[in-house]
């Protein structure tokens, strides 16, 4: 493990980024942290991440909206608890008398088999009385996970009886509607929750939490949870919503340092039916901190749900997506004959199919450069590929990366500043694609023909004529056309499977190229003219 950033709250918490493996794609946050209030000699909270990100996206989680970027193993879970300890040498677990390890920072425990493994092994490497484990679930449902939560009966049985182990459901709305739209996943029903509680729930166990982060639109009928869950076996837990990048931008931020009056109130009526109610306020401090759960505190993270956010709405704005390409490329193929510029009629004898830039920096919804767009068309430029290898014809893709970007990034420095470096797994071409290394030729400038292979490796397939696609439309597109054009080779812009920032941009390189360039075609145009050609 590797730390990679730290920051201090002393006297309430540390919190930790670092790398599971050495690299920036296996980091996790966890938090060494207090109750404001209690002594850490006498309650003391550790909160483990249990996934990279997380595959649920509760609406006011920052975790989740990382996406799912794999599961933890159990050493990996057991080295974050280590570190903590390591950094608290005057605290033994040994004797501690309340050490409660939260598997909560991020992820949704249940879908990651290894924290029943990791409760085993906590219970083997400090089997001390004080040791109390905690996991918080959104009860995903799913024949899958079903032996998850009854293997869990067994362990905690086995391994943290008689009240050592706390098992929380996050439920948040008592309205079913309401909830899924809180935790977009198919999740269990109250009354399953309810059932498993009667299973899971021993003599001496502690209760099973139930807890509401309430916002200020949640329903919450006490009378319907008194006739779903059993007082004996469940308390309830309302908290604040915290602020967070997504519950600030879903608008369902709701926080409080005291209990309103409406939360109060709530409680009382709980009380009256047998509930024990604990109401946990967010103390300023662990706010300024970003300590709860749904929080990231990390310049890293953070950065990544900004940017996961920005591309949502991105995805939401885009002129294209896969479902309306076909329906827009008829529209764009009107309008390209409305301009009266006789189309040109293209051979695709000699061809070679040339794929521009599509790369994971523009394609995968995790990169700051993320174009929708790009993604809209990649199922069309995989058909192509897979065309013009049943040919028996060539393909090649330029790839957009800097070895040195001081060096070789010239102008394109000054107009992009998200950089793309070579090697890393932005600069990588999708294995959908099904590239082969003697096909990628890098470049650091606009057209694919800046790098003098990629001419050379053409004349040496005797290729006369080109069909291009990729990304994006008004720059390397374009620029690539137009250089083919200037060194002997006809070309063919395939206009649903190239893309551009903008609709605007799209069509408006599609007329220049029309006008001319190259032929304008669709790429069923193209895939039919292959196979005529066989």
């Amino acid at each position: 493990m590797r730390l990679i950033e730290q920051r201090d709250f002393p006297g309430l918490a540390s919190l930790y980024l670092a790398s599971l493996d050495g690299s920036e794609q296996r980091v996790v946050e966890f938090v060494d942290t207090i109750e404001p209030g209690v002594d850490k000699s006498r309650k003391w909270v550790m909160m483990v991440s249990t996934q990279l990100g997380c595959p649920v996206g509760c609406l006011m989680c920052d975790a989740g909206s990382l996406g799912f970027r794999g599961n933890l193993t159990a050493e990996e879970m057991l080295a974050q608890i280590r570190f903590i300890l390591a950094r608290n040498p005057d605290l033994s677990p040994e004797t501690h008398p309340k050490l409660k390890i939260h598997l909560a920072r991020m992820g949704e425990p249940s879908l990651n088999p290894e924290t029943l493994r990791v409760l085993e092994l906590l219970a083997r490497e400090y089997p001390f009385p004080g040791i109390m484990p905690s996991l918080s679930t959104v009860a995903p449902d799913s024949p899958a996970i079903r032996p998850y939560f009854e293997r869990l009966i067994e362990v905690k049985d086995a391994c943290f009886p008689k009240g050592r182990f706390q098992l929380q459901f996050s439920i948040h709305s008592m309205d079913e509607r309401r909830r899924r739209e809180i935790v977009p996943i198919k999740a269990w029903s109250l009354p399953e929750i309810a059932d498993y509680g009667r299973r899971f729930h021993k003599k001496g166990d502690r209760k099973i939490t139930l807890n509401f982060a309430l916002m200020r639109e949640s329903e919450f009928d006490p009378e319907k949870a008194a006739s779903i869950f059993d007082p004996e076996r469940f308390l309830i837990k309302i908290t604040p919503v915290n602020p967070t990048a997504v519950s600030e931008g879903n608008g369902e931020t709701f926080l409080w340092n005291e209990p309103p009056p409406s939360i109060q109130a709530l409680a009382t009526a709980l009380e009256s039916k047998g509930f024990q109610v604990i109401l946990s306020p967010s103390a300023p401090e662990e706010v300024e901190a970003e300590t709860s759960c749904g929080q990231l505190w990390s310049r890293k993270l953070r950065e990544d749900v900004r940017t996961a956010l920005r591309n949502r709405r991105r995805e939401r704005d885009s002129y294209v997506s896969a479902t309306s390409l076909e329906s827009k490329a008829g529209e764009w193929e009107r309008l390209l004959a409305d301009d009266g510029r006789e189309p040109r009629e293209p051979s695709l004898e000699n061809s070679a199919l040339l794929v521009i830039d599509m790369q994971e920096f523009f394609l995968n919804p995790r990169s700051p450069a993320y174009r929708p767009s790009a993604r809209a068309v990649l199922g069309n430029v995989r058909r192509l590929v897979e065309a013009f290898r049943g040919a028996s014809r060539p393909v090649c893709f330029s790839l957009h990366a800097h070895e040195d970007p001081e060096q070789d990034g010239g102008l394109m420095r000054r107009w992009w500043p998200k950089i793309c470096l070579a090697g890393t797994a932005e600069a990588a071409i999708p294995r959908i694609l099904g590239p082969r290394w003697d096909e990628i030729f890098r470049k650091s400038r606009y057209t694919a023909f800046s790098n003098p292979d990629l001419e050379r490796w053409l004349r040496r397939q005797g290729v006369q004529r080109l069909v291009i696609c990729g990304i994006m439309t008004n720059l390397c597109v374009e620029s690539s056309a137009r250089d083919a054009f200037d060194r002997g080779f006809e070309s063919s812009v395939v206009l649903d499977a190239t893309a551009a920032h903008t609709e605007i941009f799209h069509l408006a390189s599609l007329r220049n190229l029309a006008f001319g360039f190259s032929s304008v075609l669709r790429a069923e145009a193209v895939i039919d003219g292959l196979k005529a050609a066989v």
